[in-house]
């Protein structure tokens, strides 16, 4: 025997063929904009795709440029012809973020070339296209302190130290301190470098440097170090 079908009532199945009809009547008469909206969102998904595809293969020939330069950084005679060639990179790929090993290998290569000028250069610009989360901020600030003491702005070489000391701690910030000290004494600034030398002295990364950190704070404060001995 055959089962008997159940039918929506009357009411409900006009209800519904009500609603549909609306709704039809509601696509008809924003037909455009809806077409028109379609379209973006399809026009946008294609840019993303797009642009996601183009960087990914800008990033690719950028590593496979670099790739073919990285023989000549381990040949001095090639320093020159090397620095051409990531010049060349530079200018063609932009900043995009693996060529961040293109901007420090210039900079090498024209510091190891005695450039002095044009390395500081290019470790400050390096420094504008680098990201700091990967921590190379002291690593670009030591590389462009080597570069102003070679030049003899000493006062810039430990001005550029300054920044960066608070992120180190223990043995390395002592290490760094110090050598800010010795520079800023190097250049003359006999205040800096005191207050540095008294900063080391406050807390000394080893007490074996105690004897040494006071006769610099009595060198460069001679009239301090009287009036604190004749203290009772």
């Amino acid at each position: 025997m055959a089962k008997s079908v159940k039918r929506l009532p009357t009411a409900k199945q006009d209800e519904v063929f009500g609603f549909l009809q609306q709704f039809w009547e509601v696509m008809q008469r924003y037909q455009r904009w809806i077409i028109l909206g379609i379209c973006g969102m399809l026009l946008l998904v294609i840019g993303v795709y797009l642009t996601t595809f183009l960087q990914n293969r800008r990033m690719q020939e950028s590593r496979a440029a670099l790739a073919q330069v990285q023989p000549l950084l381990s040949k001095p005679e090639a320093a020159a012809e090397a620095i051409k060639a990531l010049d060349q990179i530079i200018a063609t790929y932009g900043k995009i973020p693996s060529l961040k090993e293109a901007w420090l290998y210039r900079a090498h290569l024209l510091y190891q070339l005695k450039k002095y000028p044009e390395a500081a250069k290019a470790y400050e610009e390096a420094s504008q296209n680098l990201d700091d989360r990967e921590g190379l901020s002291l690593m670009m600030a030591e590389s462009l302190s080597y570069c102003y003491e070679a030049m003899g702005d000493f006062n810039r070489a430990a001005a550029v130290l300054v920044p960066v000391l608070d992120k180190e701690a223990g043995l390395m910030q002592g290490d760094l301190q110090r050598r800010v000290a010795w520079l800023y004494e190097k250049a003359g600034n006999r205040a800096e470098a005191l207050r540095h030398w008294k900063q080391l002295l406050e807390k000394p990364p080893n007490l074996a440097m105690v004897p040494y950190l006071k006769e610099k704070v009595a060198a460069l404060n001679p009239e301090g170090e009287k009036t604190d001995k004749a203290k009772p």
